[in-house]
């Protein structure tokens, strides 16, 4: 089975080319999909972040502005509910992986926002960046904006500013993905990947 590795920046259009191959049929682990799951009602990590982080679980239910305020500016706080979400993540993760593999699927698509940071990309076998222009990207965070209205410039350049950096994903992904200039062409590089990877099959 070929592992396919998808990550992007912020505003990319990561979603977007997931999407394109769902409709392929090509099985997708959606990474922040399963963060959501872990921290919904009754999910895994709601006891394990009550604990750690009291007042933020609130009958079953995670107060989520409670948990950004409770690590905001706190590094070693960040640190606490990375170290309890990774290895949660992980294990839905290797879980997905083995039952394409039960199911003889020919290739799954791991969606991670992080991806690279995590070294996840070490141990797939194509590595797909999606990638808009800057403009594009800037009014989707902007849209996406905070309780109250639209987000400014700055603050969308500053959220930006703090991941890796495109060259770097360019730099170390085997193929570009463009979005938020034409549909049909994010298809046909979807289609032209996975045609290739059927020949190489």
């Amino acid at each position: 089975m070929k592992i396919i590795g998808l990550t992007g920046g912020m505003a990319a259009g990561k979603s977007t080319v997931a999407a394109l191959f769902r409709r392929e049929g090509v099985p997708v682990f959606d990474a922040d999909a399963c963060v959501r799951a872990l921290q919904g009602e009754r999910g895994k990590a709601l006891p394990l972040i009550g604990q750690a982080f009291p007042g933020t679980v609130v009958a079953s239910r995670l107060d989520r502005a409670a948990l950004r305020e409770a690590v905001r500016g706190r590094p070693e706080a960040l640190k606490r509910l990375e170290a309890i979400m990774h290895p949660l993540v992980r294990a839905e993760r290797e879980r997905f992986l083995k039952q394409c593999r039960a199911r003889h699927e020919p290739f799954c698509v791991l969606d991670i926002p992080l991806l690279m940071e995590i070294g996840e990309d070490r141990r797939c076998d194509v590595v797909v960046v999606a990638e808009a222009p800057m403009g594009t990207r800037l009014s989707r965070i902007r849209q996406r904006g905070r309780s109250g209205g639209r987000m400014s410039v700055a603050d969308a350049k500053g959220l930006l500013a703090r991941q890796m950096s495109d060259h770097e994903r360019r730099r170390r992904a085997d193929i570009v993905i463009r979005t938020g200039l034409s549909r049909g062409q994010a298809v046909r590089q979807v289609h032209a990947l996975l045609h290739r990877l059927r020949e190489a099959s």
